[in-house]
């Protein structure tokens, strides 16, 4: 038998950095204010014509008609994000970043920024509690930012050439 001596951990905590120059107006709002949008998200889902869960005799047939599954790929966000208001992530909005964390994250901010099309190069994800960004973190926003302007640019000069 093993024993492991010394502090052990099962955390589930988490922070994030995202460049705020690679995300719209509407996309920062719906990171600050994550809770009131997921509420949305969840009742425009939720008027899709699906089947009660009640109406099924079983698992198997509940998961086959598509109670669960609007569709092979995607999950209905009540299940998706039924932690949001549970795995509360708290949210700092500075010069150039948005920055959260979270000591118990129950809500996946990852699949909510997939599904408000968050480009990922652009963000980080660390696991582990941080009150503040880290140095990690922060480097990573210079470089990002950098190569933002450089992405931009590329755009620029392919719409200069063409037009």
């Amino acid at each position: 038998m093993k024993i492991r001596n010394g502090f052990v951990s099962n955390s589930s905590s988490s922070s994030f950095v995202v460049l705020k120059d690679a995300l719209t107006e509407e996309q920062k709002d719906q990171i600050l204010n994550y809770q009131k949008w997921v509420e949305m998200f969840i009742e425009a889902d939720e008027e899709e014509n699906y089947k009660d869960e009640s109406e099924f005799d079983s698992d198997e047939e509940r998961f086959k008609d598509g109670s669960l599954y609007w569709d092979q790929n995607h999950i209905r966000l009540k299940y998706k994000f039924e932690y949001y208001y549970e795995g509360y992530w708290r949210l700092e909005d500075h010069e150039d970043f948005i920055f959260g964390d979270t000591s118990m994250d129950n809500f996946g901010m990852e699949d909510y920024f997939d599904h408000i099309r968050i480009d990922r190069n652009y963000s980080m994800f660390d696991e582990g509690w941080n009150d503040e960004p880290n140095s990690k973190q922060k480097g990573f926003i210079q470089q990002m930012k950098q190569r933002f302007r450089k992405d931009k640019l590329k755009k620029l000069n392919k719409v200069n050439e063409n037009g």
